[in-house]
Formats: C-alpha cells, sequence, structure tokens
C-alpha cells in the first residue's frame, strides 16, 4: 500500500522536474529584483495565476538549493 503511493509521488516530482528544467536540463534564471516586484504585485493585487507560476517556476533553483542541503 506504501509503495504504490510512493511510487506516483516520486513520479510526479519527477514530471514537475523534467517539465521546469526543459531538454537543456537547467533551472529557468532567477527574476531580477524588479521583475519579481511587478510579479508579486500582480498577484497580490489583481491575483494573477501566470504570475503565480512564474514566480514559483523561477524560484524552484531555491527550492532545490534547500532540498539537497536542508
Amino acid at each position: 500500500m506504501l509503495f504504490p503511493a510512493l511510487f506516483a509521488l516520486g513520479g510526479a516530482f519527477f514530471f514537475l522536474i523534467l517539465r521546469v528544467q526543459g531538454a537543456d536540463g537547467c533551472f529557468p534564471k532567477p527574476l531580477t529584483p524588479d521583475k519579481e516586484a511587478e510579479l508579486l504585485r500582480k498577484m497580490q493585487q489583481e491575483h494573477d495565476e501566470n504570475a503565480r507560476a512564474q514566480l514559483i517556476e523561477h524560484n524552484l533553483r531555491l527550492v532545490a538549493h534547500i532540498v539537497k542541503n536542508g
């Protein structure tokens, strides 16, 4: 019962990493402070889901670093 759940979770994580990293295996470049501030404003004031997605994707490098060195 535990193994299928772990396998499904691992597969979803693997799919996410492949989707975000792209063909060259690199994470998206970090956002400039101005662009990040603009996206945060859009997300908070306009509830822009695209801005939210961009913030998440461009900060995955930080998430990977925390997971690796956590």
